[in-house]
């Protein structure tokens, strides 16, 4: 598995050290022309909603996975994704 966040898969798996899997990357964004990842787009299990997420959020890549620095009860008040009010989203995986 890449340990670069630019080149995560699709479906790579969302962790949390104390939950277990919380979702999977559906795409990695940077904003205008680029090439640093600013946000992953999120598939929540719990809730099969997409959000954003900051790429401050990841503490690690592993062959696991991304685990994230927070407890999944910290991203439930992210808004759904809508990529509508983010045009200036380029998606670089």
């Amino acid at each position: 598995m890449p340990k670069l966040l630019e080149n995560l898969a699709h479906g790579t798996p969302v962790l949390s050290s104390t939950e277990g899997a919380l979702g999977e990357v559906r795409g990695v964004f940077a904003i205008g022309e680029t090439r640093v990842p600013e946000c992953l787009l999120i598939f929540w299990n719990d809730t099969k909603e997409e959000t954003l997420l900051d790429a401050d959020e990841v503490l690690s890549i592993s062959d696991d996975g991304v685990l994230l620095r927070s407890a999944r009860e910290m991203y439930k008040v992210l808004p759904g994704y809508d990529p509508q009010t983010n045009p200036l989203l380029k998606r670089l995986s």
